[in-house]
């Protein structure tokens, strides 16, 4: 069975992001495969201290719930990460997150050793729902999506974005926006695994 990790990191359980990010899920799982969904806003982690070790091997020395997660990249067949944005871009607990993946960047550029095969590019997707209409909003989150995507070899093959929704799970009262999530992780799995 694949794997679809999935990452969660709005603080609010039941937020809009998050019930976006299950109707993607529930059509991956639909489709035969397995989700493991991690909420970074359960971990306990630190953020990078920029001390610079891991450009000797490309392993974090903070120990960590980190620790926990680099293993599930390598080993899931694909990857979907869902934020709120939080003035204009990602939110904390997500920038704070891939920050740490900052060793990643390091055995990739300073050892050339990559965790994951620079021919692998596992498949991703990015969700995102933001309080105010304005595109850019999304957009300065997506950048920074892209960026990390390609620093751990990941493809990106789609983003879904939902604007105008503020107040905790108000999406559930709009199940066009639902529904769009839904059919998104429908396609994307379609697409990635045709069989």
């Amino acid at each position: 069975m694949k794997t679809l990790l999935a990452v969660a990191s709005s603080p609010r359980r039941g937020g809009n992001s998050d019930l976006l990010l299950q109707e993607f899920c529930r059509a991956a799982e639909e489709s035969g495969w397995k989700v493991d969904l991690i909420r970074i806003n359960d971990l306990k982690f630190k953020p990078c201290q920029a001390c610079d070790t891991c450009a000797k091997d490309g392993h974090c020395i903070l120990n960590d719930d980190m620790q926990d997660i680099y293993p599930k990249f390598i080993e899931s067949d694909a990857l979907v990460i869902a934020s709120p944005v939080t003035f204009a871009s990602l939110n904390a607990q997500l920038k704070m997150f891939i920050d740490r993946f900052q060793c990643w960047w390091n055995a990739k550029y300073t050892l050339q050793k990559p965790f994951i095969p620079e021919d692998a590019k596992h498949p991703g997707f990015f969700i995102c729902v933001g309080a105010l209409q304005k595109k850019a909003y999304c957009e300065n989150a997506l950048q920074i999506i892209k960026v990390f995507f390609h620093n751990i070899n990941h493809t990106l093959l789609g983003e879904l974005f939902m604007r105008g929704f503020d107040a905790k799970g108000e999406i559930a009262d709009h199940p066009d926006a639902l529904a769009e999530a839904y059919q998104a992780g429908k396609d994307f799995i379609a697409k990635i695994d045709p069989t």
